[in-house]
Formats: C-alpha cells, structure tokens, sequence
C-alpha cells in the first residue's frame, strides 16, 4: 500500500489540543474508516468464488489487524483457507496451485507469487478493487484463533485499542516494526502483557479455566470472553507514559514475557523440562512427546505466544535492533512530562535502524521468502464495523 506511506509523515499532523484530542487526530489519521473495511468483503468473496474453482467446499477465514481492529491505511490482509479433511493436508502444493489459478483473473489479482519454501508457504496477490495486499495460507488455522484473542483483549476497555495504535504507529514511524524487524504481533504481546500487570486484561490462563478445550497443531485455543472487570482508573496518557517505562527498564536478560500466566516467568525455569512450572503442563507434555520443539531462548527479548507455549515470537530479534528498541522506550520516558507535547515528541523522526525494505520485483514461485506483512472470519466485515467503529 505505498499510496498510503504518507501517514508516518507526522508533520501532516496539527498535535493540536490536550492529549486525547491529539490521540482521536492520530486515530482519524491512520485507521482504516468504515467504508474502507467493508470494501474489504469484496477482497473475501472474489478469493472464494476464485479458489471454489479447485476446492468447491473450501473456506476463508481472515485474520491480523483487520479482525483485531487494529488495521491503519497502510495494512495488508491476511486469509487462512480451510480445506476438507477429506482432501488431505494442505501443503506447499495448494500454493502453487492458488497462484496458478489467482493468475487466470489478471483484471483482479495482480503481482500473484508463492513463497513456498517458508515456514508458512503463502501466495500473495494485489487486489485491484480493494488496493489491498493480502497474503493466502493453507497450513494452520492458528492465526484466526489468536485474533479473536486479540480483538478480545483489545476490545475489553475502552482505552486500550487507541492505546496500541498509537504504539504501533509509534513502532512504524521509527522503525522498529516491520519486514525483517520486530514484527507487529511481538509489539502487541508487549501491550497485553503490560496491561495484564495493570490488571486490565486477564491472563489466558484465566480466560481458559471454564471452557471446553479445543486444540489446533497440540496447542489449546479455547478462551471464554466473559467480560474482565478492572478498577484501573488510569488515564490514556498514563497508560502510553507507563507503557514505554515498563519496558525502558524490564528484565529481558532474566524475564520471560509471558501473556498466557499474565505475569512474569524466569527464563532459566525452561531450561530443564523439569523446572518448567507446572503451569505449562501441555508445554511438558508436548515437548517430552516430541510433538513440538523447546521454546528457544536465545534472544534478547522472550516473547512467549499466548498458546502456543512454545513459541518465542522474538526469536528472530536481533541484538542491534533490541537495543534501539529499548533506548527508544526510554526516550519517550525522558519526553514523556510535558502532557500536551508528549505525543509530538515520541513521534518525531529521530531514530532509524533495521534493514531497509526491498521490494519483490519477481513474480512466479519464489523461494525462502518469509516476508510477513501487517496481517478478516469468513463474511464478518458488518459484524467488525459495528464493533470497531461504535
């Protein structure tokens, strides 16, 4: 969506007023309006009608910051393909064979390619009616069930999706997130797990303990939304001032981030099978199972998936990168005084690190791709914008 990239130019932006006028500016600024997530039905039904060609009783389910509420102009979509058990499990041959057909309707997918070779093998295409991105996978349906995790959280209190907006954008201006940088959904488990310490979200743990299991690749994802009551009275300025001093001075040598316990967990306890917390007896058994590999916590920063305990979200975090990560925390504490001028100084562009950006020129099957942009349920656009846009 390069049209857009014009919303991290910040000088567009008046910061005029106190600081939640400012923040309802910014949110005007960068998010997706109504009518541009209900035009994103359209993206879903021509991939159906699409791919129904080779699977008739195929479904698509979206997921990523579309579904969670956090979509900004700039953000891509992201669809996960449920195919009958009956015609056997998906792999990179499904791939091919999506790009092959996406590329027979060139007047609506264009700039079609596979990424085969990934952990995730994607096809991804540009959508002329919408102008989106959106990238297409068969392998799990692991990523529509940890956004309706997310959109749960985030849709618990009123303050926290201008919250994490305002962070991500933050992230983008800088560069912090993105390609080959700290990815979005890391940034998001950092916001939860802070406001888990505040008691304004509960743990998964918690949303877990009366609800029937439900498993996907070993791992449960079963949650109860029931409603989580707080008496968190905190401001939104006081929230984003609290976000960027928890993390100026956390632990990551020592601590693991943990949103599942909803509290801190040592990294040395899962060094040994036999010192992880009893907490993580699916982790114990799954790993002593050989079902799934130890989390790996080699990184500066442990992030560790909300169900998926053995995932490091992390992992991929390299050194230079965290370290401006955290001095870039603890410049927006050292600004973080003056109320009416906070917003402004956080997002002035004064840091920049990572990995440029680089363009796919190719098209066709492209290997050891693992490009992974910004990341909708199966025809549920209305039911988002009633609930994204009260």
């Amino acid at each position: 969506m390069e049209a857009n990239d014009d919303i991290f130019d910040t000088t567009k932006l008046s910061f005029a007023g106190d600081f939640d006028s400012q923040i309802q500016e910014l949110m005007q600024y960068v998010r997706l309006t109504r009518d541009e997530v209900e035009q994103l039905q359209t993206l879903l039904d021509d991939l159906e009608h699409t791919l129904h060609s080779e699977w008739p009783d195929c479904k698509i389910y979206a997921f990523g910051s579309i579904i969670t509420g956090l979509g900004i102009k700039t953000s891509d979509v992201d669809c996960y393909v449920d195919l009958p058990a009956w015609q056997g499990p998906p792999d990179e041959v499904c791939v091919r064979r999506a790009r092959k057909i996406l590329g027979w309707r060139r007047n609506i997918f264009q700039n079609v390619f596979a990424i085969t070779h990934a952990k995730v093998p994607i096809v991804k295409f540009y959508h002329m009616p919408t102008g989106r991105n959106c990238d297409v996978s068969f392998k799990s349906p692991a990523g529509v069930e940890n956004s309706k995790l997310l959109a749960y959280w985030l849709q618990s209190d009123s303050r926290i999706l201008p919250l994490t907006i305002t962070i991500k954008y933050w992230s983008k201006v800088h560069n912090l997130t993105g390609t080959n940088l700290m990815t979005n959904y890391s940034l998001i488990l950092l916001v939860v797990f802070y406001l888990q310490q505040k008691n304004i979200l509960p743990s998964v743990q918690f949303l877990q303990k009366k609800v029937q299991k439900f498993f996907i690749n070993s791992w449960n994802v079963a949650f109860n939304a029931e409603n989580h009551v707080n008496t968190n009275e905190e401001s939104l300025f006081q929230l984003l001032k609290g976000f960027f001093e928890y993390y100026s001075t956390f632990d990551y040598e020592k601590f693991i981030v943990c949103p599942y316990l909803g509290r801190l967990v040592e990294k040395k306890l899962f060094n040994h099978l036999e010192t992880v917390p009893n907490d993580f007896a699916l982790y114990k058994d799954n790993v002593y199972s050989q079902d799934c590999e130890p989390m790996r916590l080699d990184s500066f920063m442990c992030i560790q998936d909300p169900f998926e305990h053995n995932r490091n979200c992390s992992v991929a975090l390299y050194p230079k990168l965290a370290n401006t990560i955290v001095a870039s925390f603890k410049i927006a504490v050292h600004v973080a005084n003056d109320v009416n001028n906070f917003l402004k100084s956080i997002l002035t562009r004064t840091i920049n690190v990572g990995a440029k950006k680089k363009k796919n020129k190719g098209r066709g099957i492209v290997k050891n791709k693992n490009k992974r942009p910004h990341n909708l349920s199966q025809h549920i656009i209305t039911h988002i914008t009633k609930n994204r846009f009260r």
